[in-house]
């Protein structure tokens, strides 16, 4: 792994990035315009491949079927907790006011951990569970408010249509009236809230990337699924650094003032020098890497459902999202100290079980050597026995634990 190295700061204006405007991504194309089905983030060659892996009771992906049958959110007891019955959603900065916040992100959860249940054991019991909760939400949820509102429609987002993708082409018994209401509560109470993006830390923006991608496959919608990746595409570059690619300093941000969000590292006037040594560092890494892994969670998952689609975001960024795992897989393996230099040499550690999905795609598709993210987890990922779920990190192992393609 390459050693840290030094943050220097020099004077420099604040740069301010474009926002990306609908007209100026990818246009649909007649012979494009089919999704394929479930497409998002697990496809049905990944599913099926999976189900006989339970079958085999082949690991990683057995042991986390085990997991995510014990969990709160896979037992088949599960008690739904919202939405609030005023359809209001409201969540604040820190979870202050927390309405209903805390409720969805249990229960979006449980309806896609439920959903990947029905489609690997064939219990009826889960699929009733999931669409349950998917009808709840559809039928009830109004609107989203308070300070967070953008960043918690855009986390409901990153799981909904994963739950439903499953269930609505599975034979789970989900009917077409109420897959029509849940369509619509995406479509008219979600994505208003995430479409126009974030110039906020990367995180917000990447998982509302993900989150209009889930939709736009859902609701079979090019245009907005074009718009997403179009947005993916000026965030990546300008949250993970790396020399040959940006020089001495990381790429402008697309939305805010370029430097706002480099924790400690620099101020609004600043430009940060860096070179090959912090190859892949990102935007949030001064921040904590509880954050940081979310940012990048979001982003790979992004990608993965690109290629689901035949689309190409993890070639376009491959150097990026392989230095990014490796050097925060580093930095969370704990294996040398953190020189001064860097971040103070304090870093704010959050342990979060990603990265597996990525591994998939870079090492197991493509035989990329990446030690680092392998052994991270190897130790702390696969055979954690307590796993932590954040958002839209759930039970990696089970879905991309191995590839379909790999035999």
């Amino acid at each position: 792994m390459r050693m840290l190295a030094v943050i220097a700061l020099s004077c420099a204006g604040a740069v301010w990035g474009q926002a990306v405007q609908p007209s100026e991504a990818k246009q649909p194309d007649a012979k494009q315009q089919a999704f394929q089905h479930p497409g998002v983030l697990v496809s049905r060659a990944q599913l099926d491949f999976v189900k006989k892996a339970v079958a085999e009771k082949r690991d990683p992906m057995f042991i986390a079927y085990q997991q995510a049958m014990a969990s709160k959110w896979g037992k088949l007891d599960y008690k739904m907790e919202g939405p609030p019955a005023n359809g209001t959603i409201e969540c604040g900065s820190y979870d202050k006011p927390d309405k209903g916040c805390s409720w969805a992100h249990d229960d979006a959860m449980a309806a896609y951990i439920q959903s990947l249940l029905w489609y690997i054991s064939g219990d009826q019991r889960y699929a009733d569970n999931a669409i349950k909760i998917l009808n709840a939400y559809a039928q009830g949820l109004k609107q989203y408010t308070n300070t967070n509102a953008p960043l918690e429609a855009a986390w409901g987002a990153e799981l909904w249509p994963r739950a439903g993708e499953i269930l609505r082409y599975s034979n789970a018994g989900w009917k077409s009236e109420d897959i029509a209401t849940f369509s619509k509560m995406l479509k008219e109470v979600v994505l208003p809230k995430i479409e126009p993006g974030s110039s906020a830390n990367g995180n917000w923006e990447l998982s509302m990337v993900y989150a209009m991608m889930n939709i736009a496959v859902f609701t079979d919608d090019r245009t907005l699924f074009y718009y997403a990746e179009a947005m993916w595409k000026e965030r990546v570059p300008s949250y993970i650094y790396v020399e040959e690619l940006d020089g001495s300093h990381p790429k402008p941000a697309p939305r805010g003032a370029q430097w706002t969000y480099w924790y400690g590292a620099a101020s609004k006037k600043s430009t940060i020098e860096l070179n090959k040594s912090v190859d892949g560092m990102t935007q949030e890494t001064c921040r904590d890497l509880g954050h940081t892994s979310m940012g990048l969670a979001a982003m790979i998952d992004a990608a993965e459902t690109a290629h689901i689609q035949g689309d190409e975001l993890y070639e376009s960024e491959q150097t990026r999202l392989v230095d990014a795992m490796e050097f925060d897989s580093h930095l969370l393996l704990k294996k040398e100290p953190v020189p001064a230099m860097v971040c103070g040499g304090k870093l704010n550690y959050a342990k979060t079980d990603t990265f597996v999905i990525g591994y998939n795609e870079f090492h197991n598709r493509l035989g990329v050597e990446m030690p680092q993210t392998r052994e991270w987890l190897e130790q702390h990922v696969e055979n954690d026995t307590a796993p932590q779920k954040m958002f839209m990190i759930v039970f990696e192992p089970l879905t991309h634990g191995a590839d379909a393609g790999i035999k």
